[in-house]
């Protein structure tokens, strides 16, 4: 009896109220911290497993869905709609008689004011009339200064020539440059917002006032235009599409793989019916377009995407279908696509960033992986192009001779949806405006123009504590260097993983500053991607030997380097190492073989025989992984004769430049002869690039039997070059694959265009500039 009483007692004590209230208030919870686990690991499923285009490709599925390798650029012929805009807007201009006169193109993001303004500055006849055409963006944080250092660049005034300068100086610069002209200018001023509007007095100030002029504006915010001067008959205002441009648009986008042509007719439907969803505006109709490039002729995903947007329309009736668009094609981004967007947060507004450079930083981070016999750069290259093609990027400048992409932006528009992603996510802390804050919590953390130097001087947390915690710095255009060192310290940076710092520029008082910051370089043990551009250091410390887990160095604009420390050769996880602009380094350390993992080599300077501990051309051909190499030749000594053929030993040799950075013309004849021997066969390069070559023809191994494969072939800066070698013209040493030629500063060439088409078949591109006799 006391036994079934003792049960009893238990049960009753198990099935007690406040018993079951506390369980149930814990399972509650754990049900909760349950969900929220899951919804993390779903967030982080793309940056703990990186996954590359190879490997979701290699699960299943049609080539056509597939992403694809290059990017698709549209050419201005290829914009649709906007054709009877430009007219109007063109005879506007043509027609101005002020001075200058200010033409306001006005309409909500989105509706293609920035591609109207390029297509008129395409034209024919816009480009007859005015001698000098500037294109900026002005954005939302206008920095006058900025602007006119990006508009006087585009004028061909060197960087040297504005470093240091004030406002004031800029300004009279600007407007010396218009007057000694003498010609009509146009000035587009892309995307002005609704702001204090001293920067553009000051401006105006310095247009010289001469009839026919014009200044172009592109503004969401029609006051904005007639602040700056525009009257109502010169303000143009873009529609939206109609329902047959909306679908010509998407189908060159969507069925770029068909010739822009919908393959298949069971597609047509749920396409027109995504189109429409679209509203009419350009950009969310390229980014859907985009999105069903990715997705092939699979008819099922196509319905799905159909009827995912009808129910996210009818959901959220009040929200634009741009935004709708825009956070369907994030959404439907392939796991490896997306951290490696959300980077773009980091960035200013219409900040255009290098491809190299945010490949790189991707590598850096660990978002993107080499696979299936391909390198990590080239995955993230891939990458790139995907994103360009999903229109979420825009590329904004190309090669002159590839055709490849060198630059890209974000569109603003893209940049707010990614920026409240990253805030979601933790990627990177941004304020209200979207410009990077410091917290305990940041990871990663974008500077500009030490704008966030003065968060870190007055925030209430440590340093120590938030510095501690940084997994990627990327600084541009820094002005204050002391100031920069003093609160960035690199030797509590322990976990940082990518460091890019750009500085504005050097002074001899920054010396002591900037070589006690970069001795700080050795706890920096976890480092990946290191840029450091614009340094006026001498040496660079010989603690970057202890990076070992270092794969990228790009050290840029070192203009004073003289000697690199022997320990660089201890980094033998290298990948990438870059020091062409480096102008006063003599030689590379001996050990250069020890870098077998070397893919990019860029500014390789080989040294006289007699000298030892230094490195030589006859060392590359350990470096068996290279795809890219830049060699610079400063005098005869640097090369013994027929040392170059040891570069038929790099198998997977893409890309070949050779520099010749000679500081005694009077070695011209020497250095031709010594490079003037020919070669043995290199195969697989597809791409030739050579500056300053000394001979009055181009080498004799300049033939399609040395290089049965180039593709893309660039002559610059030649002053004594006359001829071609005949060897280049001899059908018996094979048929040329070249696609794209590039002659510039070629002041005594006699060659004559016609021929180059006649002896190269594939010939796509010929491009020259400053050529002496060429017709």
């Amino acid at each position: 009896m006391k036994e079934h009483n003792g049960c009893l007692a238990d049960f009753l004590s198990y099935c007690s109220p406040r018993l079951l209230k506390f369980r149930h208030k814990i399972a509650k919870r754990l049900k909760v911290t349950n969900q929220e686990i899951d919804k993390v690991k779903e967030r982080m499923r793309s940056y703990l497993a990186p996954m590359s285009p190879t490997s979701i490709t290699s699960i299943g599925g049609s080539s056509k869905s597939r992403p694809l390798s290059y990017p698709i650029l549209m050419e201005e012929t290829d914009i649709v709609g906007l054709t009877e805009r430009s007219k109007d807007v063109e005879k506007l201009i043509l027609e101005a008689d002020g001075s200058p006169t200010v033409i306001g193109i006005v309409g909500m993001g989105g509706i293609g004011k920035t591609t109207l303004a390029q297509k008129i500055c395409n034209r024919d006849t816009i480009k007859h009339s005015f001698k000098c055409i500037i294109f900026e963006t002005v954005s939302q944080q206008c920095e006058l200064e900025d602007l006119l250092k990006r508009m006087l660049t585009k004028m061909n005034v060197g960087e040297e020539c504005l470093k240091g300068k004030e406002v004031m100086d800029l300004l009279k610069t600007l407007k010396s440059k218009l007057e000694v002209e003498d010609e009509k200018y146009l000035v587009v001023l892309d995307d002005v917002w609704e702001n204090e509007m001293s920067w553009w007095n000051s401006l105006n100030s310095a247009l010289p006032k001469r009839n026919g002029c014009c200044v172009i504006v592109t503004t969401r915010n029609e006051d904005v235009a007639k602040s700056m001067g525009a009257i109502d008959r010169h303000i143009n205002r873009p529609q939206i599409l109609s329902d047959d441009d909306s679908w010509s648009l998407f189908t060159k986008i969507a069925f770029a793989r068909d010739g822009c042509r919908c393959p298949n007719p069971n597609l047509e439907s749920f396409g027109k019916e995504i189109v429409a969803r679209c509203g009419g505006l350009p950009l969310a109709i390229k980014v859907v377009g985009g999105m069903m490039l990715g997705k092939g002729d699979s008819v099922h995903e196509w319905r799905r995407i159909a009827q995912r947007l009808k129910e996210e329309m009818e959901e959220k009736k009040k929200d634009e279908p741009l935004m709708l668009s825009l956070g369907l094609s994030y959404e439907e981004l392939p796991p490896y696509l997306k951290p490696c967007l959300i980077c773009f947060s980091m960035l200013p507004e219409d900040y255009s960033i290098d491809v190299d450079d945010i490949v790189d930083w991707w590598i850096g981070e660990g978002f993107v992986l080499g696979s299936e016999g391909r390198t990590a750069f080239e995955v993230g290259k891939q990458c790139m192009a995907e994103l360009v093609n999903r229109c979420v990027l825009i590329g904004d400048e190309k090669g002159d001779l590839t055709g490849k992409l060198w630059l890209v932006k974000i569109h603003d528009i893209v940049r707010d949806m990614i920026i409240k992603i990253a805030r979601d996510e933790n990627f990177t802390h941004l304020d209200k405006r979207g410009r990077p804050e410091l917290t305990v919590q940041s990871r990663r953390m974008g500077m500009f123009r030490n704008g966030i130097i003065e968060s870190i001087e007055r925030t209430e947390v440590k340093k120590s504590t938030i510095e501690s915690k940084l997994r990627t710095l990327f600084a541009s255009d820094i002005g204050e260097v002391v100031v920069f060192c003093k609160n960035i310290e690199l030797c509590k940076l322990k976990r940082l993983r990518v460091l890019s710092v750009s500085f504005e520029k050097f002074s001899k008082k920054d010396e002591d500053v900037m070589k006690d910051w970069l001795d700080g370089i050795a706890s920096l043990l976890h480092l990946v991607y290191l840029k450091i551009d614009n340094c006026g250091l001498e040496n660079l410390p010989d603690s970057v030997g202890n990076l070992h887990n270092l794969q990228i160095l790009c050290l840029s604009i070192w203009y004073n380097l003289k000697m690199l420390p022997p320990t660089i050769t201890k980094l033998d996880k290298l990948t990438s190492f870059d020091i062409g602009t480096c102008r006063s380094l003599e030689c590379m350390p001996d050990g250069i073989e020890r870098h077998s993992r070397l893919e990019r080599l860029t500014g390789f300077r080989p040294t006289m025989s007699s000298h030892k501990n230094t490195s030589r051309i006859l060392h590359l051909k350990n470096l068996g992984q290279l795809r890219e190499l830049s060699i610079h030749l400063k005098n005869p000594n640097n090369l013994v004769e027929g040392e170059l053929n040891v570069l038929s030993e790099l198998q997977h040799l893409r890309l070949l430049a050779i520099q010749f950075d000679r500081v005694d013309h009077d070695d011209d004849a020497a250095l031709a002869s010594k490079v003037n021997h020919q070669l043995s066969p290199l195969r697989n390069v597809e791409e030739l690039r050579l500056w300053h070559y000394p001979g009055e023809s181009t080498p004799i191994w300049l033939n399609a039997t040395t290089f049965p494969n180039l593709q893309f072939l660039g002559l610059f800066w030649g002053q004594n070059i006359k001829h071609m070698d005949p060897g280049f013209w001899e059908k018996e040493h094979g048929v040329w694959k070249i696609e794209g030629v590039s002659l510039f500063d070629l002041p005594k060439f006699e060659e004559k265009r016609v021929r180059f088409h006649e002896a190269l078949p594939s010939l796509k591109t010929l491009r020259w500039q400053w050529i002496g006799m060429m017709r």
